[in-house]
């Protein structure tokens, strides 16, 4: 669990600070992989990684809260995305990959890189 914790912290690290320093370019990439795909079948990542972080935190009590209030925000995200009404996902998906402002997207990226550095603090 500790190798996956560690992996998904320099993981958010290097992808948050990409949506910092390259805004437009990490939008497009991640526009192009993962918009226009089934909202359905993108529900399995948060959900996977929402288990895994709760499964994680009752291994690493250090950091128990953290862990897993994240394990439940993925686990909530996974199930909206199964559950949600299809087009208010794919709104919110247009929204967040064609008309989103720089601000909001590298505020997106400063909150991703802070947790992954909380996280690899506290592995540490």
């Amino acid at each position: 669990m500790k190798i996956f914790l560690y992996v998904i912290s320099l993981l958010w690290i290097a992808v948050g600070t990409l949506f910092i320093i390259h805004t437009h370019k990490s939008r497009e990439f991640y526009g192009k992989l993962l918009y226009q795909r089934n909202p359905r079948l993108l529900a399995i990542l948060p959900l996977a990684f929402g288990i895994v972080f709760v499964v994680a935190a009752f291994y690493y009590k250090e950091m128990f809260g953290l862990i897993f209030i994240l394990g439940v925000i993925g686990i909530l995200k996974g199930a909206y995305l199964i559950l949600g009404p299809a087009d208010q996902i794919n709104r919110i998906m247009e929204w967040w990959y064609k008309e989103a402002g720089e601000g909001t997207i590298r505020l997106f990226g400063l909150i991703v890189f802070i947790l992954g550095c909380a996280i690899f603090s506290y592995l540490m």
